[in-house]
């Protein structure tokens, strides 16, 4: 039964995924880009970057019963991989073992050109999980974010880019991860507190490029003060339901470098 592999609230957090990657099929990626990053930066987004995917934290039953899930909805899932920086995020806000089983998979929502859908299965079943991490993490929405694919990756390319970001675009850069299982870099990026009371189901951005470019990444610094900033004012939104919450322990997460 689905309300057994996923809660309610998580079939409609999915669903909010699923709408979007079919959204953004059909719109130019300026026309996605929040409303305070000016036109001369979105022209550029646009010419050297794709929508690859939007991306959610589900806790199914077991990861098993999620990918049975997705096949009786036509969704066709990527082979599992064990996670890596959402998976050290969430080690950190909620003081998990380092034992917790926390996946990825892409999931094809059309026969068409649209975006997947990237969703992170932290299942119940898993050492760490608690009813309090999956409330918490439903209600704040931390790692709703949509990814893009810079299309000719290139340290310098990269360095403009979040560059432009940090400032005219009003980002906060938050930390980096190179996947050795699929070879690819991720630089995140969390809205500033200025402009993060602008409510967005997914208000985060991933710059990703295939290979290997921590090297670049390594070089560019997290401003923590502004982050904590930022995730405070995130916090404050609650643009998922999930039900009332305590607070958590650590309300905004560290910002790390994976290897």
């Amino acid at each position: 039964m689905h309300q057994v592999t996923f809660e309610p609230c998580d079939v409609q957090r999915l669903q909010h995924a699923v709408d979007y990657a079919l959204h953004a099929s059909k719109k130019p990626l300026d026309a996605l880009l929040p409303p305070w990053i000016p036109g001369d930066l979105k022209r550029e987004i646009k010419s050297g970057c794709v929508v690859s995917h939007c991306a959610t934290l589900l806790f199914p039953e077991t990861v098993e019963s999620a990918l049975d899930y997705f096949e009786e909805n036509d969704w066709p899932a990527s082979a599992t991989i064990p996670s890596v920086l959402v998976k050290r995020r969430l080690v950190e806000r909620h003081w998990l073992p380092e034992d917790a089983d926390i996946r990825v998979t892409r999931l094809r929502v059309t026969s068409g050109l649209a975006p997947e859908v990237e969703v992170f299965l932290f299942p119940r079943c898993s050492p760490g999980y608690t009813d309090d991490v999956g409330a918490q993490e439903r209600v704040h929405g931390f790692e709703n974010h949509v990814g893009l694919f810079m299309d000719r990756p290139d340290e310098r390319a990269l360095t403009r880019l979040a560059d432009r970001l940090e400032t005219s675009g009003r980002m906060v850069y938050e930390g980096s991860a190179h996947n050795p299982h699929e070879n690819t870099t991720m630089l995140y990026f969390a809205p500033s507190a200025a402009v993060a009371t602008s409510r967005r189901r997914f208000p985060r951005w991933e710059l990703q490029c295939a290979g290997d470019l921590t090297a670049c990444a390594d070089r560019r610094q997290v401003r923590r003060q502004a982050l904590y900033n930022a995730y405070a004012a995130l916090k404050a939104n609650h643009v998922d339901g999930g039900g009332p919450v305590q607070p958590a322990r650590r309300p905004v997460p560290a910002a790390v470098h994976e290897g």
